[in-house]
């Protein structure tokens, strides 16, 4: 029995395609994050943004957008821009 050898050639294909359709991955967003920013931006309420870093922002979201957002810092009056990735969470004063 040791002696037996398999003499077929290994394949090099991964995975089979036949009966596999192409299929898009399932949306990871309910809506709700832009939803919660908008009411933010609209209700013009004071909120601490803690970037992933742990450096802490505080003022009011100006604008927001599909991947960043827009915060008018308190102490000096700036505008400044983060993207969404780089925020670990925001929460209002």
């Amino acid at each position: 029995m040791d002696s037996f050898k398999d003499h077929r050639k290994p394949s090099h294909r991964r995975f089979e395609r036949s009966g596999q359709r192409n299929r898009r991955a399932p949306d990871e967003s309910t809506g709700a994050e832009g939803d919660y920013l908008r009411s933010l931006v609209d209700s013009r309420s004071e909120v601490t943004v803690v970037l992933e870093n742990g450096e802490q922002l505080r003022g009011r979201v100006r604008y927001c957008d599909l991947n960043c957002f827009s915060i008018q810092l308190a102490d000096r009056g700036l505008n400044v821009f983060l993207r969404k990735s780089s925020v670990l969470y925001i929460y209002e004063e």
